[in-house]
């Protein structure tokens, strides 16, 4: 398959990789967090619209527009993020890294976010009150919660066998999500969807094993190859 070559302001990039490498120096390197990129970067700011052009649903989301503004994303502290600020000072979370493939996030990763949005209290409860300590190295700094794939607990391996259960039984699978209110940006469940959403939170209570992880050992670890395709 030929690389996807990407114009931007007529220079044209190889491959996305190189025009991520180039999205990435004005977010990281030129901007850094900032509450507003119209006034205190204009050029910028014109250079992340046309940027953001490439996001699939740049039309809806910025049609109210004032600014944009970055910060560091909740879910990950080293990574920035990037918000639609509108004139009533609403805000609306933009994917810069779609904007780079110009695709939409896949029904899988909508899916699987809306489900991990809602075991958030069972991650909390699980880690609350404990000895923040890896349980493979003993580090203590930087520790995650991880669902043991050694037991066959990897959290896709969860999605994948709940959803086979749950085609049995013909309930439907949400293919249409909201956005959590914790600033988070994830998607979680519509009301319309409770029957899925309460049957998948009572199976992950019932079939995850959990550990603690330092982040290091959590990426390293071996990976689940029983995987949930939508």
């Amino acid at each position: 398959m030929p690389r996807k070559k990407i114009t931007l302001f007529g220079k044209t990039y190889k491959t996305q990789k190189d025009f991520e490498k180039y999205v990435k120096k004005i977010i990281y390197d030129v901007v850094g967090c900032c509450k507003d990129i119209r006034v205190a970067h204009p050029l910028q700011y014109n250079i992340l619209l046309k940027i953001l052009e490439r996001h699939p649903e740049y039309d809806d989301k910025t049609k109210n527009i004032y600014t944009l503004q970055i910060r560091k994303n909740l879910l990950n502290r080293k990574a920035l993020a990037i918000f639609i600020i509108n004139k009533d000072g609403q805000e609306i979370d933009i994917s810069w890294r779609c904007a780079i493939t110009g695709n939409h996030k896949s029904a899988k990763k909508e899916l699987t976010s809306a489900m991990r949005s809602s075991i958030d209290e069972q991650i909390h409860s699980f880690k609350k009150n404990k000895k923040l300590r890896c349980v493979l190295c003993n580090a203590t700094k930087n520790i995650q919660v991880d669902h043991n794939d050694e037991v066959n607990s990897a959290f896709d391996e969860l999605c994948l066998n709940f959803i086979n259960i749950i085609k049995i039984k013909n309930i439907k699978i949400p293919d249409k999500f909201g956005e959590t209110k914790d600033n988070t940006h994830r998607r979680c469940f519509l009301e319309k969807d409770n029957i899925f959403k309460n049957a998948w939170i009572e199976y992950h209570k019932e079939h995850a094993v959990l550990r603690l992880l330092c982040k290091k050992c959590n990426i390293s670890r071996p990976k689940t190859k029983k995987k949930l395709k939508l």
